[in-house]
This record gives structure tokens, sequence and C-alpha cells, in this order.
């Protein structure tokens, strides 16, 4: 089974999206969730579109355990299919990838 991601909208209104690790019918559990942040950009006419981390890993002791319960009594859920542009923006910000120990040298011209 692959992984599930999943955005909800929470008692304010805040659409918050999480990897789901856990559901039952009174709550579900996302891990490392991100709020969605939009906001109108008055120069371009254009929405702007922010990924905000509930919590920030580098708060907690051990990332692994930076799970969320919502109890579905006081959130909106749905099962409406996400881009997949929006599921790798996740994807970057949650699980970002280590850095090269050495940069990639490119050759411009051969000896």
């Amino acid at each position: 089974m692959s992984e599930k991601i999943k955005l909800i909208i929470d008692h304010i209104g805040r659409f918050i999206l999480g990897k789901v690790v856990g559901e039952t019918d009174e709550y579900i559990q996302l891990k490392t969730p991100l709020i969605i942040h939009v906001q109108p950009n008055p120069q371009t006419n254009q929405l702007q579109v922010q990924n905000i981390p509930l919590l920030f890993n580098e708060f907690v002791a051990k990332p692994e355990t930076n799970i969320w319960t919502f109890s579905k009594k006081s959130i909106a859920v749905s099962d409406v299919e996400l881009d997949a542009r929006l599921v790798s923006q996740y994807h970057a910000m949650v699980d970002p990838q280590p850095l090269k120990s050495e940069p990639e040298v490119i050759k411009l011209f051969d000896d």
C-alpha cells in the first residue's frame, strides 16, 4: 500500500496537509502536517501558496514522533485527489534530500 497524503480543514479554517499514519471513524493522525497558507499577491494579481509546518522538526527531539491526532468531530475531511505538485511540495518540505558532500563537476572541454 502506498502512503496516503490527506488534506483536512481544521476547526479554525486552516488547510492542513499530512501523511496519514492512523485513521478511525473518530480521528485521523497526520505525520509532519503542513498548513497551506494562500494569500493574494496584489502586485501580480495571483495567489501565493506557502507551506508552513504545524511544528518545525527542529523543535522535536525525535522527528518521527511529529504525529498529530485530529478529532473528526471538529474537522472537515475529503477524499479529493490531490495534485501531484502539491504532494511533491509536501515531500520537499518534510523529507528534504541531504546535500551531496562534494559538488558535481561539469567538464566543459575535453582534455
